[in-house]
């Protein structure tokens, strides 16, 4: 038995970096805090759509030594299996080599991966910083081949597609510009399946955001479900056809697919499932939050989301219930969190809403991006 409670946390996504944070605070550093990942930094996924659009890179990867330091401490390796009965994990290191490391408490925060379309499909998926650059490089020379116009298609408008449609226009039409094009010919299609965007959220809301995207340029298309892209044309599930000089496939997040590796209960989509304190097969010393982790309110019987947003909130739970069952007390559940969005609309703009007191709240502009802004930089801090 170690002299302090050794905690390892597997993940240096959001959950993980914030888990680590709030564990520091309310422990008093009486832990001995393990952070383990199979790369060296954290990557801002939220911002990868920027990449595309600013030549100067935003820095994108950020050192997960820095989120170490008095009591935590980083091994970099890829879990390959645990050891529930003798509280151990198997980690393979960036050689190729193998070591276990013994736990007294886990945390499993392997967070998820974008879905790409499937091979022959066409287009190109938003799915990381290679595919983010090679976005890019080809638009640039899409719009400085010489022809009179552009038309981007983005498939999927979820929040990820939203962005990096409205990222991606006012990029384009400057870029037109020095191209000797009419910013006007510039075009952007973002194909969504749902009746509307923000399907959560009231009408007005998810009105007023298809309202600012079309001012922009965009143009959304609901209730569409897209085949595949082929020369130059977006085959569209009812058998319509679209044209388009490009396609880009922002379709969701799938979780981590190593879960399937690790003997652990797994729901139909993936997702490791656990009770409402987080717990794993309700034992104290087996958690999962973030992306990877199914999640129920016991209130209201929802399902936590796929988010930063949501990875981080129960971050800050899951320490104190960590504390809690140290302790042998009991602490609060999960719960469902307020319902609110922002979203980044290009530079200087977005739009923010939040439901409270059964209003609605409702910010745009460039105090929104402001928010916005503050809201991306905070997920990686």
């Amino acid at each position: 038995m170690f002299q302090k409670r050794r905690i390892i946390v597997v993940g240096g996504g959001y959950a993980g970096i914030h888990v680590i944070k709030h564990l520091r605070k309310e422990s008093n550093h009486d832990l001995e805090i393990i952070l383990v990942d199979k790369n060296d930094f954290h990557f801002k996924k939220v911002k990868l759509f920027k990449t595309i659009v600013e030549e100067k890179q935003d820095r994108l990867m950020v050192p997960l030594t820095e989120y170490c330091g008095s009591g935590v401490q980083f091994v970099q390796g890829e879990l390959s299996a645990i050891d529930r009965a003798n509280k151990k994990v198997e980690l393979r290191d960036p050689l190729g080599g193998y070591r276990e490391l013994l736990y007294d408490n886990l945390v499993l925060a392997l967070g998820s991966v974008a879905k790409k379309q499937e091979d022959g499909i066409g287009g190109r998926s938003l799915s990381d910083l290679v595919s983010a650059m090679t976005i890019r490089k080809e638009l640039l020379e899409k719009i400085h081949s010489g022809k009179s116009g552009l038309r981007i298609a983005i498939v999927g408008g979820g929040i990820t597609g939203v962005e990096t449609a409205a990222e991606l226009v006012v990029w384009l039409k400057n870029e037109a510009i020095s191209a000797g094009m009419m910013p006007s010919h510039v075009e952007v299609l973002l194909i969504n399946k749902q009746k509307g965007l923000l399907p959560d959220a009231p009408k007005k809301a998810s009105e007023l955001l298809e309202h600012k995207l079309k001012i922009k340029g965009v143009q959304s298309i609901h209730q569409a479900g897209v085949e595949k892209f082929q020369d130059g044309i977006i085959h569209l599930c009812d058998g319509s056809q679209l044209m388009a000089d490009y396609c880009i496939w922002t379709i969701g997040m799938s979780p981590n697919p190593s879960l399937k590796l690790l003997g652990l209960p797994l729901q139909e989509n993936g997702q490791i499932k656990t009770d409402s304190w987080y717990r794993v097969d309700n034992t104290k010393h087996l958690y999962s939050i973030g992306d990877c982790a199914h999640i129920i309110d016991t209130l209201s019987g929802k399902a936590a989301a796929m988010s930063c947003k949501e990875a981080i909130i129960q971050a800050k739970r899951l320490a104190k219930i960590i504390l809690a069952d140290l302790q042998g007390v009991e602490a609060e559940a999960h719960k469902s969190i307020p319902q609110a969005y922002c979203i980044g609309l290009g530079p200087k703009d977005a739009v923010t809403w939040a439901q409270k007191w059964g209003l609605n709240f409702v910010l745009t502009g460039k105090l929104a991006a402001k928010i916005r802004e503050y809201t991306w930089e905070y997920a990686s801090q």
